[in-house]
């Protein structure tokens, strides 16, 4: 059975994964390395930016996959936090993450965000597209 590519789901998805992080990058840029009450927004953004813009784009591209899409977009901005704080805490030390305003961890959610989200793209634009109740019949047989 060959399988179908939808270009559409590509190029809809892989915008919104490519949006999402130009939207975090630039909220992380935007704090100039500073951490106070001033810049909790812009990091906020920095971690759910690629996530949000990426169930957006799922849903314009398959609205009937809302379930999946709000589940797998969860679980990219959910875990994404728990795998880049466990990798800074390898690598730095509190002081050395306290120091640098743990650069590396919002670096890594990007790297993490882009990656993840390219991949879930490819899943969704190599699986089938249909929309449920627009296959063809089944001329009468019951399966």
């Amino acid at each position: 059975m060959k399988e179908r590519f939808d270009l559409r789901t590509l190029a809809i998805l892989l915008a919104a994964v490519g949006l999402g992080l130009l939207w975090a990058g630039y909220n992380l840029n935007a704090t100039e390395g500073v951490r106070s009450d001033a810049t909790v927004r812009a990091l906020v953004w920095t971690v759910f930016g690629t996530p949000f813009a990426l169930l957006v784009g799922w849903l314009i591209a398959r609205r009937w996959e809302w379930r999946l899409a709000v589940f797998c977009c969860f679980c990219l901005y959910f875990f994404t936090v728990f795998v880049a704080q466990r990798i800074e805490t390898v690598i730095l030390s509190e002081a050395e993450a306290r120091a640098s305003g743990h650069q590396l961890y919002f670096v890594l959610v990007l790297v993490f965000h882009g990656l993840i989200g390219i991949g879930l793209t490819l899943w969704r634009a190599l699986a089938p597209g249909e929309q449920p109740g627009t296959a063809e019949p089944l001329h009468g047989k019951m399966t």
